[in-house]
């Protein structure tokens, strides 16, 4: 008898499965069953595991895709059949460094008050630089923060963190603790399961910790998808968790800062015609409050309208531009992409860079862009300003091309119009809609 079951749950990811089973089977350990829940992928995955790993392992073909909560249960409940001491949940977009494996159990078996541990995730597309290293709920702000995210090694990342939770993209739990806390909130279908899986743990009161010398390589997805899907899961999701978990002397403060972060997207994305996302979140919106969880309809899910074209009109054929930089690494490769995509023979400056470390990273990792310490619009045909979002932006400022990390922009006079209603606009909408989440409550 193994003593690790590892479950491997798979949708529509054929090659990156592949190379996620190989990198399982190329550990320095293995002591451990493979259990590969697949659900009703249409790429062949089912079909190419079978070839490519045979008996290997254990291939579970689910009839419809139950999501990522769904799937990895189905195998959770198989695996505890047997007598693991340990089990482990994958994503199927992760690769795995030949002692992983091993490193989470030493870690295990030389801490018996852990129930759940993580992998340091790195960014696949960017291998050095930290995706997430455990993460938390901010219970002030409401939302989830991978820690250490964007970091490197070199940033003084220590060699464990205690958290909240870690992705269920690589953590292994202590069976023992499993059977008394229960599997994942399967009606959640995607995002916010591991969160919310995380959370019991600690409030059972087993300690649940990231450990360094785990590594992989996570693909993971943009913050930009094609469609609406992620919007709608993670907004229900997050709406549904602090509803069941904060005491109702915190709700009025909870409904006031979430309608607050919905409607600044709603802002946004009507601003930029994406009118898909605005739709969607007002259905994940009505079903936190109506308690409809699981999959959604795909009425509920719209395409998205990823050709905004105001970033093309602001640059208007500009052979060079500047970025002021705000610090927002992740923020700043979103806007770079999004200028390369438009016009790729445009030279880009970035400014203000004040750090000779993160001058360093940024020079690295945006090899084609001039890194300056001073800011010298004047020089350039177009002068882009970061900032932490673009209604934030006082109507007194100068009119350069405001930018923030998601790509909205404001730059015209009637952008700074439009901008100038926010704050009133917002207080309407969170009147309208506080009295449905402190009714529900």
């Amino acid at each position: 008898m193994k003593n690790i079951g590892i479950v491997v749950c798979n949708y529509n990811k054929k090659d990156y499965v592949l190379n996620c089973l190989k990198s399982l089977f190329e550990q320095t350990i293995n002591d451990f069953d493979i259990y590969v829940v697949d659900n009703a992928s249409t790429d062949g995955s089912a079909e190419a595991i079978k070839e490519k790993f045979g008996r290997q392992l254990i291939l579970i073909e689910n009839d419809e895709n139950l999501g990522g909560s769904g799937g990895f249960n189905v195998g959770l409940r198989e695996a505890l059949k047997y007598d693991y001491e340990y089990i482990m949940c994958v994503d199927n977009d992760v690769y795995f460094d030949s002692h992983a494996v091993e490193e989470l159990r030493n870690f295990m078996i030389e801490h018996k008050d852990v129930g759940m541990v993580g992998s340091r995730a790195y960014f696949m597309d960017e291998p050095k630089r930290i995706w997430s290293f455990g993460a938390d709920i901010d219970f002030e702000k409401y939302v989830q923060r991978d820690n250490y995210r964007n970091c490197t090694d070199t940033d003084g990342v220590p060699e464990v963190t205690y958290c909240t939770y870690v992705p269920a993209c690589s953590m292994m739990l202590r069976t023992e603790t499993v059977k008394k806390v229960g599997i994942m909130p399967e009606e959640n279908f995607i995002y916010w399961d591991d969160m919310e899986w995380g959370y019991r743990f600690n409030k059972a009161g087993y300690k649940v910790a990231a450990y360094g010398k785990a590594k992989v390589w996570h693909k993971g997805g943009g913050r930009n998808g094609k469609t609406t899907f992620n919007n709608y899961y993670m907004w229900r999701n997050r709406l549904k968790f602090f509803m069941k978990n904060l005491p109702k002397e915190e709700m009025e403060q909870f409904a006031n800062e979430v309608l607050s972060d919905m409607f600044r997207l709603i802002y946004s994305c009507n601003l930029k015609e994406d009118l898909g996302v605005i739709k969607t979140v007002m259905f994940s919106f009505n079903d936190a409050v109506n308690n409809i969880m699981g999959k959604a309809p795909e009425y509920k899910i719209f395409k998205r309208n990823l050709y905004d074209n105001r970033l093309q009109k602001a640059l208007d054929d500009a052979g060079n531009v500047v970025i002021k930089y705000n610090g927002d690494i992740e923020g700043l490769g979103n806007i770079i992409r999004k200028i390369r995509c438009l016009e790729n023979s445009i030279d880009i400056t970035i400014s203000m860079v004040e750090c000779l470390e993160e001058f360093m990273e940024i020079k690295k990792q945006y090899i084609d862009c001039i890194v300056e310490k001073e800011y010298y619009p004047e020089k350039y045909d177009k002068h882009l300003v970061m900032c932490e979002h673009i209604f934030k932006i006082k109507k007194d400022m100068p009119r350069d091309v405001y930018i923030d990390s998601w790509c909205n922009i404001i730059f015209t006079q009637e952008d700074f119009e439009y901008a100038a209603n926010f704050e009133s606009m917002k207080k309407l909408f969170i009147m309208c809609k506080k009295e449905l989440i402190m009714n529900t409550i």
